[in-house]
């Protein structure tokens, strides 16, 4: 009996020095470990030459800066953000180390607001466990070493998202105002988020007013003020009153030239076709002009080749390997260089083509027993489906769009976890 009382005791001492471990503190650290030694096996550093689409928003930062201009396909925000050190006169490489900087804190925080939403569900220790695998989903970490805007992209959704998980642990919508309003503001660092922000507003409809009218509306109109401000900006300076060109480029030079490219039963190479060496040769509205008389044209004419170029560009992104990996380069010729990068290629590549298909599965099984479920997951579900159909649009990016759903997808796992995990059993 007297055995029995003090493990009773240890026990509810254990326990209690369990709910105060700083699960938080912990991510961080090994977040901090696990990016330290990722970059140096594979030798991926800030000090690096740019390439691709990164040129294109040092690019943009640099021409709001220096010349008070907005570029036609990179938005104000991710430009301002990117840009600041230009208020300093700072070089290139300066630039190039801040983006590195926002990036990685982005996915640093990504991190903790991924385990602050599962503690909603379960319990500390199990949201601890899924927000360290969320640290090891080797897409998101190596995005947050490249001058992109994936990874402040992916925080603001992940952001958004803890504040809808707010309103529905306190009923108060004022956090549905703020999330609106995040993803609005992220729809100038990727403009693909203002269809987040569209299935928010209709999914809240018949509360319409209480998230237009509470005193976080300000945030509300001060998102839409510079979503028209960009819009303005660009009409004043390339002729379209749009939020940014990139749609139109990107469908045009690979869902749209895929498709063309099947009729014509010609290889595609992604901007070596002659279509698209035609197509950057016109100004921005010529290209939007374009782009949509293409759409319409193909939809009309050539609607089964697109429909495969669709299927292809899904495929595609479905089924690829982490591409900055895959590129890295052993310039200290170390001899587990080889190892690491083929072993963190192959990881990344099964991490895509697992969490793709459960993704779309386990969101497609949430809405479908809609009545069994909390709203909040039913929401996370669509939003997993819009960014999977959507990244269709263009084709071999690797994981490059699919890991703005990693985090998500972790946190609807989360009701499928068995009861003895939940957080009312701890």
């Amino acid at each position: 009996m007297e055995n029995h009382l003090i493990y009773l005791i240890h026990l509810h001492k254990a326990e209690k020095m369990t709910k105060k471990l700083p699960y938080e503190y912990l991510l961080i650290i090994i977040a901090i470990l696990w990016a330290a030694t990722f970059s140096f096996v594979l030798q991926i550093s800030v000090n690096h030459e740019l390439k691709n689409d990164e040129v294109t928003y040092l690019d943009a930062a640099k021409l709001l800066y220096f010349d008070n201009t907005l570029d036609n396909t990179r938005p104000l925000l991710i430009s301002t953000i990117v840009g600041l050190p230009c208020l300093f006169g700072s070089s290139d490489q300066t630039i190039i180390t801040f983006g590195f900087f926002i990036n990685f804190f982005s996915w640093l925080f990504s991190i903790v607001l991924v385990y602050k939403i599962l503690c909603l569900r379960l319990s500390r220790k199990m949201a601890f466990v899924f927000a360290v695998f969320f640290i090891f989903c080797i897409g998101n970490l190596a995005h947050s070493f490249r001058l992109l805007s994936e990874s402040v992209f992916i925080f603001l959704i992940v952001l958004a998202v803890y504040f809808l998980s707010k309103y529905y642990q306190t009923t108060k919508t004022y956090f549905i105002t703020i999330a609106l309003s995040i993803l609005l503001l992220n729809s100038l660092i990727k403009p693909v988020s203002i269809g987040f922000a569209f299935i928010l507003l209709l999914f809240y409809m018949p509360k319409y007013k209480q998230i237009l009218i509470n005193r976080f509306s300000i945030l509300l109109v001060m998102s839409v003020c510079l979503i028209m401000f960009q819009m303005y900006s660009l009409k004043k300076t390339y002729g379209d009153f749009t939020i940014s060109y990139i749609s139109a480029f990107t469908y045009y030079n690979y869902l749209g030239a895929k498709a063309d490219c099947i009729k014509k039963n010609i290889e595609y190479i992604p901007g070596e076709n002659l279509r698209t060496k035609k197509f950057n040769l016109l100004s921005s509205h010529e290209m939007k002009q374009l782009a949509t008389k293409d759409f319409i044209s193909q939809l009309k004419t050539n609607k089964i080749n697109l429909i495969k170029a669709y299927l292809f560009c899904i495929y595609s992104n479905s089924t690829k390997g982490n591409l900055i990996v895959s590129n890295a380069i052993n310039e200290k010729n170390t001899f587990y260089f080889d190892a690491f990068r083929f072993i963190f290629k192959a990881v990344s590549k099964l991490q895509n083509i697992i969490f793709t298909l459960c993704a779309v599965i386990l969101s497609v099984f949430t809405i479908i027993n809609f009545r069994k479920q909390n709203q909040f997951y039913i929401l996370i579900a669509f939003f997993i489906l819009y960014i999977f159909f959507i990244s269709a649009i263009s084709c071999f990016e690797c994981d490059r769009f699919h890991i703005a759903f990693f985090p998500l997808l972790i946190v609807l796992f989360s009701i499928y976890i068995p009861s003895r995990f939940l957080k009312a059993h701890l």
